[in-house]
């Protein structure tokens, strides 16, 4: 069987979506002929912890890590990062200790942007090349994956593949140089060319690219002339079909972080409208959050008048999700309002379709997402601010949630099973093995 070493940040007990692409390639790779190494981080700061998340490691996974500099564990302090390990760790990006506190963040999140390149693990760099030369030599390692971001996490991967001469794959699950985070420190030219060197010495010289997007590949492709091998995020298939009861109430439940930039107010807008103005939906309506809510989006529901509709309730661990996605009426899918909201596909969007339960999505309809959604013919897509279009598809919805007839016909769904798309990973493996030898 052959060998490769895996090289993430998000490893458990790494909670949220970051883990979970790695967490289930490394649970299928063995019956494709792969025996995952993986190479993490001991002191990692995780945004979210899931301790039971350890529990689906295969037996027998070799787990290397080693204590690296964590530039945050400064950084948190001065941001007034509270951790709570029973429960999440969790960044309040819109009040940090009041207007001085804000200032401060202003002031760190432009040194990171533009000293800490390409991101905060920069200084991982040198310590990891030096630990996986020597820990991995005469392993008899076939291959190396980086998944970033961290997108320091490629440059690790590249050296090590330099260093031991072995075909290297790199893992993009986000952009880099388009980032929007990167786009909103206001970085200074010399800090912008060297994310562009760094960009495209992955891009062009690892051994092959793996994207997670149709818009990340067109990126690629024009900027670098690298045709990137196009593998999405998916879903565990459940082993045991496990029924359950539809929420009696017109459920609108999004799983996960609702981060500021995802917050909705032509959505608010439209559902206030529509309590006021028709009875039923008003005795019918339950918005359900389930995860961690930026105060921002609080903000917006008790504004419009909706607080007394929300079912807000804590992280729960990934397995308990699986109730609520199946329970719901509609499955809220908010793209984050950024720039480039095109290439942005959540990993939420494949355990909404594993759920076969309508998903409505707001964001663009030409983006990535909503290509998805429409090829599985999953649910609903409106684009920011249609709150026509949002109306008429919410009445619509719940008309047929009234005549208990509120379910989709969905297809092509297991494509993004994670046993398909391991098998589509290990592909490349092999490709690039061969190729070499």
């Amino acid at each position: 069987m052959r060998k490769v070493l895996i090289i993430t940040y998000y490893w458990p007990p790494s909670g949220g979506a970051g883990v979970q692409r790695w967490l289930r390639f490394v649970k299928n790779l063995r019956s494709h002929g792969w025996e995952p190494v993986i190479y993490t981080a001991k002191n990692a700061k995780y945004p979210v912890f899931d301790e039971k998340l350890l529990s689906e490691i295969p037996e027998g996974v070799e787990v290397l890590s080693t204590e690296v500099p964590e530039p945050n564990n400064f950084v948190s302090k001065l941001l007034f990062w509270r951790k709570d390990r029973d429960k999440v760790l969790y960044k309040n990006q819109q009040q940090a200790g009041g207007s001085k506190g804000k200032r401060m963040k202003k002031v760190l999140w432009w040194i990171r942007g533009n000293f800490f390149i390409p991101d905060a693990r920069f200084l991982w760099i040198k310590p990891s090349v030096k630990f996986l030369a020597a820990e991995t030599k005469g392993a008899d390692i076939d291959a190396i994956v980086s998944t970033g971001p961290p997108h320091s996490l490629h440059i690790i991967g590249q050296r090590v593949s330099e260093k031991l001469d072995i075909p290297w794959v790199a893992d993009f699950r986000d952009p880099w140089v388009t980032m929007d985070y990167l786009r909103a420190v206001k970085l200074m030219k010399f800090a912008e060319n060297k994310h562009k060197r760094l960009e495209k010495s992955v891009v062009t010289g690892a051994d092959k690219v793996v994207v997670v997007g149709n818009v990340m590949y067109e990126e690629f492709k024009e900027n670098y002339q690298v045709e990137s091998s196009l593998i999405h995020n998916g879903f565990n298939r459940s082993t045991t079909e496990v029924k359950v009861a539809l929420d009696e109430k017109f459920s609108i439940v999004h799983v996960g972080s609702f981060l500021p930039n995802r917050n909705c107010d032509d959505l608010w807008y439209v559902l206030q409208k529509m309590t006021q103005s028709n009875e039923k939906f008003r005795a019918s309506l339950e918005i359900k959050l389930i995860g961690n809510v930026s105060p921002n989006v609080l903000e917006s529901i008790e504004r419009f008048d909706l607080s007394n509709y929300l079912n807000k309730i804590n992280y729960v661990p990934y397995e308990q999700t699986k109730h609520f996605l199946g329970a719901a009426q509609l499955l809220l899918l908010p793209i984050d309002r950024i720039d480039n909201a095109k290439f942005v596909i959540t990993g939420k969007l494949f355990e909404y379709l594993n759920a076969k339960r309508p998903i409505f999505m707001l964001g663009p309809e030409d983006g990535d997402a909503a290509a998805i959604i429409k090829d599985c013919n999953a649910g609903v897509c409106c684009n920011f601010d249609a709150n026509e279009d949002i109306e008429i598809a919410l009445h619509e919805k719940f008309e047929l949630y009234l005549n208990q007839q509120n379910t989709i016909d969905s297809r092509n769904v297991d494509r993004y099973s994670s046993e398909s798309l391991t098998e589509k990973m290990a592909s490349i493996l092999n490709e690039v093995v061969e190729r070499i030898n």
